[in-house]
């Protein structure tokens, strides 16, 4: 579940230093002073290098749809546009994606729930009815 909303909140303290008057690049250096091994933010430290270092070459091939539009943006804050408009409205999108994605892993709860049934309890109450039938043909 933890890889559901780290755009979100990149997202919320960039929104948060632009509001404070503060820039786009404090943001994101706020955002990646947190240190929690996620693999969002080990991505974002390699594209904040690269955005510092032209040898480094970061792909966004890797990334989702929103996570590749919220960098794009980003490199449009870091070259002086203003951007806090469109992260208002990029807001709402990730806010959808997230539910969405919390939607589906809801969906498959019952499934997996239904793994400890099969294969631990149904066996053991097979066992508790068949012993006694094997007992009874043993003589």
């Amino acid at each position: 579940m933890e890889d559901i909303a780290p755009p979100l909140v990149l997202l919320w303290d960039i929104k948060r230093a632009l509001e404070k008057g503060q820039s786009v690049s404090f943001g994101v250096r706020n955002y990646l002073k947190c240190k929690n091994s996620d693999p969002f933010q080990r991505q974002i430290e390699m594209w904040w290098l690269s955005q510092h270092n032209q040898q480094i070459i970061f792909t966004k091939s890797q990334l989702s749809y929103h996570r590749c539009y919220l960098l794009e943006v980003l490199e449009q804050g870091l070259k002086g546009q203003s951007i806090l408009q469109i992260l208002y409205s990029i807001e709402t999108e990730l806010i959808m994606s997230c539910e969405n994605e919390i939607n589906a892993r809801v969906a498959r709860l019952p499934l997996l729930s239904l793994m400890p049934l099969t294969f631990l309890i149904f066996p053991s109450l097979l066992m508790l009815l068949v012993a006694p039938l094997l007992k009874l043909l043993q003589f």
